[in-house]
């Protein structure tokens, strides 16, 4: 591959996968992989189409939150999920991407000598900084999920805005070497696909104990804003069969679910 913004453009070519990322799209500049994704999938993109940039506009994450995305630093990339069946294991599938990234990020680019968290439910972590960020959305077709899976990673030194200095880190700040954008994907959807047929064959449940070992949540007191708007500090013990974090509150004996929220760690 050439290294004009490293060849996201040609990641195609590079993979070994069977599935993830053989139909792809790439833009030079775009608002949004997850929008173009989900514009591709309404036309009929087949399941597994990949969509990348080398700059977004209006990149976003969870909760509305812009994803920082300047040109030619890192990893824009949204995925066409078509799931064969309805039924509610897709709720988690933002734990099982984020398996499947740190997978590849280990794999390839970090190694095994660099700490990389998860971080419930969608962020990957180098200490307590962040290096990679996940967003699902889903839309019915009649009565089959049509699912947009967007991450973005961060790979190349730069000068952060000064609200992200102290909270986001790429691949060269924290393995001290510089990193191609398509070396990087193609690393991470390499080790996605194999993550993303095992959740479809048997849900969250057979991903547990590898999301469990790997997240940084656990084992603490963190403060949770939940769906409903509150705000409290639980201790976050473990992740239920679905992906639900399971807490304690203060005084409380007993372990409750928690299906959707923010985490914030002390």
């Amino acid at each position: 591959m050439s290294d004009a913004s490293d060849a996201v453009a040609e990641v195609a070519v590079a993979l070994g996968t069977r599935w993830l990322g053989r139909a792809h799209r790439h833009h030079a500049e775009t608002g949004s992989t997850n929008d173009d994704a989900a514009a591709w999938a309404a036309a009929g993109a087949p399941h597994g189409a990949l969509v990348t940039a080398d700059e977004q506009h209006a990149g976003r994450g969870r909760l509305g939150r812009t994803w920082h995305s300047p040109a030619g630093s890192h990893v824009y990339a949204s995925v066409v999920l078509r799931p064969t069946t309805a039924d509610a294991r897709w709720s988690a599938l933002g734990l099982a991407v984020g398996v499947g990234l740190r997978d590849g990020l280990r794999d390839g680019a970090l190694g095994a000598g660099v700490d990389l968290g998860l971080k419930w439910p969608n962020d990957l972590l180098v200490g307590d900084r962040k290096l990679a960020g996940i967003l699902c959305e889903a839309r019915w077709i009649g009565g089959a999920p049509q699912i947009v899976v967007g991450f973005g990673i961060n790979v190349r030194r730069q000068a952060w805005p000064a609200e992200l200095r102290a909270r986001a880190i790429t691949l060269e700040e924290a393995t001290g070497a510089a990193h191609r954008p398509a070396d990087v994907l193609v690393a991470v959807l390499e080790a996605l696909e194999p993550v993303l047929d095992e959740f479809g064959a048997r849900g969250f449940a057979g991903l547990r104990e590898r999301y469990e070992s790997a997240c940084v949540s656990l084992g603490r007191v963190v403060r949770v804003s939940e769906a409903d708007g509150r705000a409290t500090e639980v201790f976050a013990a473990a992740l239920d069969h679905d992906g639900a974090l399971l807490v304690r509150d203060p005084g409380a004996s007993r372990l409750r679910r928690v299906e959707a929220g923010e985490l914030l760690m002390p």
